[in-house]
């Protein structure tokens, strides 16, 4: 696929925003001024490991509809106290991740680059099904937000990824068809599953191996193989 869209859509987390490496900081910062490393059994490593699983079956769970927003924030720090074993103050806990993480400004590896370059020649927007008020604050602290013609959310289309209102809205808000736009993200089934069911053509940024994608790539660079002004030049 080479071609030359009138509109290249980005998911944010794991593909331009560094999620994990963020998230990451934050946690370990926080266990240990919280003195969570003193009292939980566990190491800090499979501390951070515990959250991750917390965290992600949450995040499946509200992707899927089967929980809101509002219980995904409530119950995360009060399942993970308990995993590891320590009571204390997970809604203080809860709002200092809050606060902290989304101005973390670690980015996915190429991902400043690549959006440097493609915004001089394409409109860019930014489709995310994180929480509106964390999202743009996180867009807003990378450096990467004046490159983006408008941040979509989930919250303010009133639909996901991968539900085709979604899709649809964001092809409105770049006033185009979907075999004129691009999607590119890390999630197969909301990102390019979604796209693909839209019409929209979608390159998985894969780093788990684990995909049915026809355009994958493992390194943000290559996305400029699938662009006809790149297509002559060295990336």
């Amino acid at each position: 696929m080479i071609f030359q869209p009138k509109a290249i859509f980005f998911d944010w987390d794991h593909t331009l925003w560094d999620h994990d490496r963020n998230s990451k900081e934050v946690i370990i910062d926080l266990i240990e001024e919280f003195g969570l490393n003193k009292q939980s059994p566990l190491s800090i490593a499979s501390i951070w490991e515990t959250y991750q699983q917390i965290n992600t079956a949450l995040w499946d769970d509200y992707q899927m509809g089967l929980i809101s927003q509002s219980e995904l924030r409530e119950s995360r720090f009060l399942r993970f106290f308990d995993a590891i074993q320590v009571k204390g103050p997970a809604e203080e806990f809860s709002e200092q991740f809050l606060y902290r993480t989304p101005r973390k400004t670690h980015l996915m590896e190429g991902a400043q680059e690549l959006v440097e370059s493609l915004s001089l020649h394409f409109p860019l927007y930014i489709l995310t099904n994180g929480f509106e008020d964390i999202q743009h604050i996180k867009v807003a602290s990378s450096g990467l937000g004046h490159h983006f013609k408008e941040l979509i959310t989930s919250q303010g289309v009133g639909a996901k990824k991968p539900e085709m209102a979604f899709f649809e809205y964001a092809l409105q808000r770049a006033n185009c068809q979907s075999h004129e736009a691009l999607m590119v993200g890390d999630n197969w089934h909301a990102d390019i599953h979604g796209a693909n069911q839209a019409g929209i053509p979608a390159i998985h940024y894969n780093l788990s191996d684990k995909s049915d994608a026809i355009w994958q790539i493992s390194d943000l660079k290559y996305v400029k193989n699938h662009l006809e002004i790149y297509s002559n030049k060295d990336n």
